[in-house]
Protein backbone atom coordinates (compact mmCIF):
# COMPACT_ATOMS: atom_id res chain seq x y z
CA UNK A 1 0.00 0.00 0.00
CA UNK A 2 1.55 3.55 -1.41
CA UNK A 3 2.56 5.44 2.09
CA UNK A 4 1.60 9.00 0.54
CA UNK A 5 4.57 11.33 0.95
CA UNK A 6 2.48 14.48 2.92
CA UNK A 7 3.92 18.22 4.09
CA UNK A 8 2.57 16.51 7.17
CA UNK A 9 5.29 13.84 7.07
CA UNK A 10 8.74 13.20 8.90
CA UNK A 11 10.26 13.01 5.06
CA UNK A 12 10.20 16.65 5.63
CA UNK A 13 8.85 18.74 3.05
CA UNK A 14 10.56 22.00 3.87
CA UNK A 15 9.39 25.48 3.22
CA UNK A 16 13.28 28.13 3.62
CA UNK A 17 13.36 31.59 2.78
CA UNK A 18 12.84 33.25 -0.23
CA UNK A 19 15.49 36.47 1.34
CA UNK A 20 18.84 35.79 0.20
CA UNK A 21 21.08 38.76 -0.06
CA UNK A 22 24.41 38.88 -1.67
CA UNK A 23 26.79 41.10 0.02
CA UNK A 24 27.75 42.57 -3.30
CA UNK A 25 24.69 44.02 -4.25
CA UNK A 26 20.67 43.71 -3.55
CA UNK A 27 19.73 40.89 -5.68
CA UNK A 28 17.98 37.48 -4.73
CA UNK A 29 19.72 34.64 -5.27
CA UNK A 30 18.67 32.80 -8.44
CA UNK A 31 17.43 29.40 -7.28
CA UNK A 32 14.46 26.50 -8.30
CA UNK A 33 10.97 26.86 -6.81
CA UNK A 34 12.23 23.16 -5.07
CA UNK A 35 14.66 20.86 -4.89
CA UNK A 36 13.75 17.06 -5.27
CA UNK A 37 15.49 13.76 -4.87
CA UNK A 38 18.23 12.63 -6.54
CA UNK A 39 21.23 10.31 -6.91
CA UNK A 40 24.96 10.55 -6.09
CA UNK A 41 26.29 7.52 -6.98
CA UNK A 42 28.35 5.85 -3.59
CA UNK A 43 32.21 6.20 -4.61
CA UNK A 44 33.18 3.53 -1.96
CA UNK A 45 30.78 1.18 -4.19
CA UNK A 46 31.65 0.78 -7.65
CA UNK A 47 31.04 -2.91 -7.77
CA UNK A 48 28.32 -4.93 -10.24
CA UNK A 49 25.80 -6.25 -8.52
CA UNK A 50 23.15 -8.78 -10.24
CA UNK A 51 19.46 -9.28 -9.52
CA UNK A 52 17.29 -11.91 -10.35
CA UNK A 53 13.58 -11.63 -11.68
CA UNK A 54 11.24 -14.89 -12.52
CA UNK A 55 7.70 -13.35 -14.29
CA UNK A 56 4.88 -15.20 -16.22
CA UNK A 57 3.98 -14.11 -19.49
CA UNK A 58 1.48 -15.40 -21.71
CA UNK A 59 2.25 -19.05 -22.42
CA UNK A 60 5.64 -19.27 -20.90
CA UNK A 61 7.67 -18.28 -17.34
CA UNK A 62 10.86 -16.69 -17.83
CA UNK A 63 14.26 -16.06 -15.87
CA UNK A 64 15.98 -12.88 -16.32
CA UNK A 65 19.13 -11.38 -14.41
CA UNK A 66 20.16 -8.08 -14.72
CA UNK A 67 23.54 -6.35 -13.60
CA UNK A 68 23.33 -3.14 -11.29
CA UNK A 69 25.93 -0.75 -10.78
CA UNK A 70 25.68 -0.75 -7.17
CA UNK A 71 27.47 2.67 -6.77
CA UNK A 72 23.80 3.90 -8.46
CA UNK A 73 22.06 1.46 -5.77
CA UNK A 74 23.87 2.71 -2.92
CA UNK A 75 23.49 6.26 -3.88
CA UNK A 76 19.69 6.24 -3.99
CA UNK A 77 19.56 3.99 -0.78
CA UNK A 78 21.31 6.58 1.19
CA UNK A 79 20.51 9.80 -0.53
CA UNK A 80 18.00 12.27 0.70
CA UNK A 81 14.68 11.67 -0.24
CA UNK A 82 12.86 14.37 0.69
CA UNK A 83 11.46 17.93 -1.50
CA UNK A 84 12.76 21.57 -0.32
CA UNK A 85 10.47 23.89 -1.11
CA UNK A 86 11.86 27.41 -1.77
CA UNK A 87 8.12 28.90 -2.31
CA UNK A 88 4.60 27.89 -1.29
CA UNK A 89 3.60 26.23 -4.69
CA UNK A 90 0.49 23.89 -4.54
CA UNK A 91 0.50 19.90 -3.75
CA UNK A 92 -0.25 18.65 -7.37
CA UNK A 93 2.76 20.89 -8.39
CA UNK A 94 5.40 19.70 -6.22
CA UNK A 95 3.80 16.00 -5.81
CA UNK A 96 4.53 16.16 -9.83
CA UNK A 97 8.17 17.28 -9.46
CA UNK A 98 8.78 14.79 -6.73
CA UNK A 99 7.80 12.09 -7.96
CA UNK A 100 9.24 12.57 -11.86
CA UNK A 101 12.56 12.75 -9.58
CA UNK A 102 12.49 9.53 -9.01
CA UNK A 103 12.12 8.13 -12.20
CA UNK A 104 14.14 10.90 -14.27
CA UNK A 105 17.15 10.78 -12.37
CA UNK A 106 20.08 10.06 -15.41
CA UNK A 107 22.04 7.73 -12.88
CA UNK A 108 19.11 5.04 -13.83
CA UNK A 109 19.34 5.45 -17.58
CA UNK A 110 21.85 2.90 -18.46
CA UNK A 111 19.73 0.37 -16.11
CA UNK A 112 15.89 0.86 -17.86
CA UNK A 113 18.49 0.43 -21.16
CA UNK A 114 19.55 -2.99 -19.82
CA UNK A 115 16.09 -3.85 -19.16
CA UNK A 116 14.36 -2.44 -22.40
CA UNK A 117 17.25 -4.27 -24.41
CA UNK A 118 16.26 -7.56 -22.84
CA UNK A 119 12.58 -6.93 -23.62
CA UNK A 120 12.98 -5.87 -26.69
CA UNK A 121 14.82 -9.16 -27.83
CA UNK A 122 11.96 -11.10 -26.31
CA UNK A 123 9.44 -8.51 -28.14
CA UNK A 124 11.49 -9.89 -31.57
CA UNK A 125 11.51 -13.43 -30.51
CA UNK A 126 7.69 -13.56 -29.74
CA UNK A 127 6.32 -10.96 -33.05
CA UNK A 128 4.87 -8.65 -30.23
CA UNK A 129 2.47 -6.01 -31.21
CA UNK A 130 2.39 -2.82 -29.68
CA UNK A 131 -0.11 -3.77 -26.98
CA UNK A 132 1.36 -7.18 -26.00
CA UNK A 133 4.85 -5.54 -25.64
CA UNK A 134 3.33 -3.33 -23.34
CA UNK A 135 2.08 -6.22 -21.33
CA UNK A 136 5.20 -7.92 -21.65
CA UNK A 137 6.65 -5.05 -19.34
CA UNK A 138 3.79 -4.66 -16.90
CA UNK A 139 3.98 -8.61 -16.56
CA UNK A 140 7.70 -7.98 -15.53
CA UNK A 141 7.21 -5.29 -12.65
CA UNK A 142 3.77 -6.89 -11.54
CA UNK A 143 5.68 -10.20 -10.85
CA UNK A 144 8.35 -8.37 -8.57
CA UNK A 145 6.79 -9.53 -4.78
CA UNK A 146 4.40 -6.39 -2.87
CA UNK A 147 6.23 -5.20 -0.17
CA UNK A 148 3.73 -2.91 2.49
CA UNK A 149 6.09 -0.35 3.83
CA UNK A 150 5.72 1.34 7.48
CA UNK A 151 3.85 4.86 7.32
CA UNK A 152 5.36 7.55 6.04
CA UNK A 153 8.35 5.46 4.28
CA UNK A 154 9.36 7.57 0.87
CA UNK A 155 9.68 5.76 -2.09
CA UNK A 156 12.23 4.37 -3.53
CA UNK A 157 13.87 5.35 -7.01
CA UNK A 158 13.30 2.53 -8.96
CA UNK A 159 16.98 0.82 -8.62
CA UNK A 160 16.50 0.24 -5.27
CA UNK A 161 13.20 -1.77 -6.20
CA UNK A 162 15.44 -3.63 -9.26
CA UNK A 163 17.95 -4.40 -6.41
CA UNK A 164 15.94 -4.94 -3.52
CA UNK A 165 13.39 -7.13 -5.55
CA UNK A 166 10.59 -5.97 -3.61
CA UNK A 167 8.04 -2.82 -3.47
CA UNK A 168 4.54 -1.23 -2.46
CA UNK A 169 2.38 0.16 -5.02
CA UNK A 170 4.24 3.67 -5.41
CA UNK A 171 7.68 1.82 -5.78
CA UNK A 172 6.61 -0.39 -8.75
CA UNK A 173 4.30 2.19 -10.23
CA UNK A 174 7.57 4.51 -10.57
CA UNK A 175 9.87 1.51 -12.11
CA UNK A 176 6.92 0.69 -14.19
CA UNK A 177 5.87 4.09 -15.68
CA UNK A 178 10.00 4.76 -16.24
CA UNK A 179 10.21 1.44 -18.18
CA UNK A 180 6.89 2.22 -20.53
CA UNK A 181 7.64 6.12 -20.87
CA UNK A 182 11.16 4.66 -22.40
CA UNK A 183 9.28 2.52 -24.53
CA UNK A 184 7.64 5.18 -26.15
CA UNK A 185 3.92 4.48 -24.35
CA UNK A 186 1.89 7.53 -23.35
CA UNK A 187 1.74 6.88 -19.73
CA UNK A 188 1.04 8.47 -16.10
CA UNK A 189 1.94 8.09 -12.52
CA UNK A 190 -2.25 7.46 -10.89
CA UNK A 191 -2.26 9.49 -7.75
CA UNK A 192 -4.88 8.47 -5.29
CA UNK A 193 -3.93 10.90 -2.63
CA UNK A 194 -6.53 10.76 0.19
CA UNK A 195 -6.86 6.31 -1.10
CA UNK A 196 -2.70 6.36 -0.12
CA UNK A 197 -2.77 4.28 -3.66
CA UNK A 198 -1.17 5.09 -6.78
CA UNK A 199 -1.08 2.91 -10.07
CA UNK A 200 -0.19 3.85 -13.98
CA UNK A 201 -1.83 4.89 -16.41
CA UNK A 202 -1.39 4.03 -20.31
CA UNK A 203 -3.59 6.02 -22.80
CA UNK A 204 -6.21 4.59 -24.86
CA UNK A 205 -9.47 5.06 -26.27
CA UNK A 206 -11.28 2.33 -24.33
CA UNK A 207 -11.64 1.40 -20.93
CA UNK A 208 -10.07 4.26 -19.47
CA UNK A 209 -10.65 5.05 -15.63
CA UNK A 210 -12.83 7.86 -15.04
CA UNK A 211 -11.75 10.92 -16.33
CA UNK A 212 -8.11 10.66 -16.70
CA UNK A 213 -7.40 9.34 -20.59
CA UNK A 214 -5.62 6.60 -18.94
CA UNK A 215 -6.44 2.91 -18.84
CA UNK A 216 -5.61 1.93 -15.26
CA UNK A 217 -2.46 -0.78 -14.84
CA UNK A 218 -2.34 -2.32 -11.20
CA UNK A 219 0.87 -2.96 -10.27
CA UNK A 220 1.24 -4.90 -6.63
CA UNK A 221 -0.27 -8.46 -8.21
CA UNK A 222 -0.63 -9.63 -11.70
CA UNK A 223 -3.80 -8.57 -14.01
CA UNK A 224 -5.02 -7.04 -17.23
CA UNK A 225 -4.29 -4.01 -18.59
CA UNK A 226 -7.45 -2.19 -17.90
CA UNK A 227 -8.65 -3.84 -14.63
CA UNK A 228 -9.45 -1.84 -11.43
CA UNK A 229 -8.97 -4.16 -8.15
CA UNK A 230 -12.30 -4.22 -6.28
CA UNK A 231 -10.42 -4.14 -3.21
CA UNK A 232 -6.85 -2.79 -2.19
CA UNK A 233 -3.97 -4.64 -0.57
CA UNK A 234 -5.30 -3.34 2.59
CA UNK A 235 -8.60 -3.67 2.34
CA UNK A 236 -9.72 -0.50 1.15
CA UNK A 237 -11.14 0.63 -2.22
CA UNK A 238 -10.63 3.80 -5.13
CA UNK A 239 -13.34 6.52 -3.91
CA UNK A 240 -11.63 9.52 -5.52
CA UNK A 241 -10.37 10.75 -9.52
CA UNK A 242 -6.44 10.35 -9.26
CA UNK A 243 -3.62 13.23 -9.61
CA UNK A 244 -2.35 12.38 -13.50
CA UNK A 245 0.92 13.09 -13.52
CA UNK A 246 2.39 12.17 -17.01
CA UNK A 247 5.60 10.72 -17.45
CA UNK A 248 7.98 10.93 -20.22
CA UNK A 249 7.17 11.97 -23.97
CA UNK A 250 5.67 9.21 -25.74
CA UNK A 251 3.15 8.92 -27.97
CA UNK A 252 2.16 4.70 -28.21
CA UNK A 253 -1.51 4.23 -27.02
CA UNK A 254 -3.06 0.85 -25.64
CA UNK A 255 -5.58 -0.53 -28.63
CA UNK A 256 -6.82 -3.64 -26.79
CA UNK A 257 -8.79 -1.60 -23.79
CA UNK A 258 -12.01 -2.98 -25.91
CA UNK A 259 -11.13 -6.65 -25.20
CA UNK A 260 -9.79 -6.08 -21.87
CA UNK A 261 -13.13 -4.63 -20.91
CA UNK A 262 -14.79 -7.60 -22.17
CA UNK A 263 -12.98 -9.79 -19.92
CA UNK A 264 -13.64 -7.97 -17.16
CA UNK A 265 -17.51 -7.84 -18.12
CA UNK A 266 -17.46 -11.98 -18.15
CA UNK A 267 -14.98 -12.18 -14.84
CA UNK A 268 -17.94 -10.17 -13.25
CA UNK A 269 -21.03 -12.30 -14.89
CA UNK A 270 -19.14 -15.56 -13.90
CA UNK A 271 -19.01 -14.18 -10.09
CA UNK A 272 -22.36 -13.26 -10.15
CA UNK A 273 -23.65 -16.75 -11.42
CA UNK A 274 -21.59 -18.99 -9.14
CA UNK A 275 -22.60 -15.92 -6.55
CA UNK A 276 -25.96 -16.76 -7.43
CA UNK A 277 -26.18 -19.86 -8.02
CA UNK A 278 -24.20 -21.69 -5.71
CA UNK A 279 -26.58 -21.33 -2.90
CA UNK A 280 -30.09 -22.49 -5.41
CA UNK A 281 -28.27 -25.32 -7.10
CA UNK A 282 -27.59 -26.57 -2.79
CA UNK A 283 -30.94 -25.94 -1.77
CA UNK A 284 -32.80 -27.20 -4.90
CA UNK A 285 -30.39 -30.74 -4.84
CA UNK A 286 -31.61 -30.85 -1.48
CA UNK A 287 -35.22 -30.80 -2.86
CA UNK A 288 -34.70 -33.13 -5.50
CA UNK A 289 -33.09 -35.62 -3.10
CA UNK A 290 -36.03 -35.43 -0.73
CA UNK A 291 -38.64 -35.80 -3.44
CA UNK A 292 -36.55 -39.12 -5.17
CA UNK A 293 -36.23 -40.83 -1.61
CA UNK A 294 -40.69 -40.19 -1.74
CA UNK A 295 -41.04 -41.16 -5.16
CA UNK A 296 -38.86 -44.54 -4.36
CA UNK A 297 -41.25 -45.20 -1.49
CA UNK A 298 -44.28 -44.26 -3.35
CA UNK A 299 -43.19 -46.70 -6.11
CA UNK A 300 -42.54 -50.22 -3.89
CA UNK A 301 -45.93 -49.19 -2.22
CA UNK A 302 -47.60 -49.27 -5.60
CA UNK A 303 -45.55 -52.46 -6.70
CA UNK A 304 -46.79 -53.65 -3.11
CA UNK A 305 -50.49 -52.59 -4.32
CA UNK A 306 -50.05 -54.93 -6.95
CA UNK A 307 -48.36 -57.67 -5.17
CA UNK A 308 -51.67 -57.92 -3.27
CA UNK A 309 -53.45 -57.72 -6.31
CA UNK A 310 -55.27 -54.09 -4.95
CA UNK A 311 -55.83 -53.06 -8.01
CA UNK A 312 -58.15 -50.16 -7.43
CA UNK A 313 -55.70 -48.80 -5.03
CA UNK A 314 -52.91 -49.18 -7.45
CA UNK A 315 -55.22 -47.51 -10.34
CA UNK A 316 -56.16 -44.61 -7.86
CA UNK A 317 -52.68 -43.77 -7.30
CA UNK A 318 -50.48 -44.49 -10.17
CA UNK A 319 -51.99 -40.99 -12.30
CA UNK A 320 -50.72 -39.12 -9.56
CA UNK A 321 -47.28 -40.65 -8.94
CA UNK A 322 -46.39 -40.44 -12.85
CA UNK A 323 -47.60 -36.97 -12.95
CA UNK A 324 -44.88 -36.35 -9.81
CA UNK A 325 -42.07 -38.25 -11.34
CA UNK A 326 -42.84 -36.53 -14.46
CA UNK A 327 -42.57 -32.74 -12.96
CA UNK A 328 -39.33 -34.46 -10.64
CA UNK A 329 -37.68 -35.63 -14.29
CA UNK A 330 -38.11 -31.92 -15.44
CA UNK A 331 -37.14 -29.94 -12.55
CA UNK A 332 -33.93 -32.59 -12.43
CA UNK A 333 -33.13 -31.43 -16.15
CA UNK A 334 -33.13 -28.04 -15.32
CA UNK A 335 -31.13 -28.82 -12.55
CA UNK A 336 -28.57 -29.98 -14.69
CA UNK A 337 -28.46 -27.34 -17.21
CA UNK A 338 -28.28 -24.91 -14.27
CA UNK A 339 -25.75 -26.97 -13.04
CA UNK A 340 -23.78 -26.81 -16.17
CA UNK A 341 -23.82 -23.22 -16.33
CA UNK A 342 -22.46 -23.24 -12.74
CA UNK A 343 -19.45 -25.18 -14.01
CA UNK A 344 -18.73 -23.67 -16.74
CA UNK A 345 -18.85 -20.32 -15.27
CA UNK A 346 -16.29 -21.77 -12.30
CA UNK A 347 -14.26 -22.35 -15.39
CA UNK A 348 -14.53 -19.01 -16.86
CA UNK A 349 -12.93 -17.78 -14.03
CA UNK A 350 -10.48 -20.32 -13.28
CA UNK A 351 -9.71 -19.61 -16.93
CA UNK A 352 -9.38 -15.61 -16.43
CA UNK A 353 -7.27 -15.79 -12.81
CA UNK A 354 -4.89 -18.80 -14.35
CA UNK A 355 -4.17 -16.48 -17.75
CA UNK A 356 -4.05 -12.84 -16.07
CA UNK A 357 -0.73 -11.81 -18.10
CA UNK A 358 -2.21 -13.32 -21.16
CA UNK A 359 -5.04 -11.18 -22.53
CA UNK A 360 -5.10 -12.58 -26.32
CA UNK A 361 -5.42 -15.73 -25.76
CA UNK A 362 -7.91 -14.91 -22.89
CA UNK A 363 -10.05 -13.07 -24.80
CA UNK A 364 -10.19 -15.30 -27.95
CA UNK A 365 -11.03 -18.17 -25.32
CA UNK A 366 -13.87 -16.22 -23.86
CA UNK A 367 -15.02 -15.81 -27.40
CA UNK A 368 -15.37 -19.46 -27.74
CA UNK A 369 -16.74 -20.11 -24.42
CA UNK A 370 -20.13 -18.31 -24.07
CA UNK A 371 -22.17 -19.16 -20.90
CA UNK A 372 -25.77 -20.55 -21.43
CA UNK A 373 -29.16 -18.46 -20.26
CA UNK A 374 -30.55 -19.43 -17.03
CA UNK A 375 -33.08 -21.55 -16.72
CA UNK A 376 -34.20 -21.39 -13.17
CA UNK A 377 -35.73 -18.79 -11.34
CA UNK A 378 -33.90 -18.46 -7.61
CA UNK A 379 -33.76 -22.29 -7.33
CA UNK A 380 -37.90 -22.88 -7.36
CA UNK A 381 -38.79 -26.26 -8.43
CA UNK A 382 -40.98 -26.69 -11.12
CA UNK A 383 -42.76 -29.92 -9.67
CA UNK A 384 -45.26 -30.00 -6.40
CA UNK A 385 -43.81 -32.63 -3.97
CA UNK A 386 -46.44 -34.19 -2.88
CA UNK A 387 -46.65 -35.31 0.51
Amino acid sequence: MKEQVRRTLVIGITILCACIIVASGVMPFLRPAAIYPSITPASEADETGDSEFVFSFEDRTYRLGMPVDMAVYSGARSGPKNAILYENISDDVWMTGYYRAFIDDPHQEALYGKLLHSFSDLRDKKDLDSDRYAELITAFVQAIPYENHPNGTPPKFPVETVVEGTGDCDDKSLLLAALLSRAGYDVALLDFVNDSHMAVGIAGDNNTFGSTGYIYIETTDVGFIGSVPDVLANGATLSEDPLVIRTGNGTTEYTSGDETAYIEMRKREAEEITATLGTSLAEEMTALRAEEVRLIGERDRLEEMIGEGETADYNAGISAFNEDAAAYNTALQAYNREKQRFDEALEVSAHILGHCSDRAETYRWLIDHPLAQTTMQGGQRSWSGRS
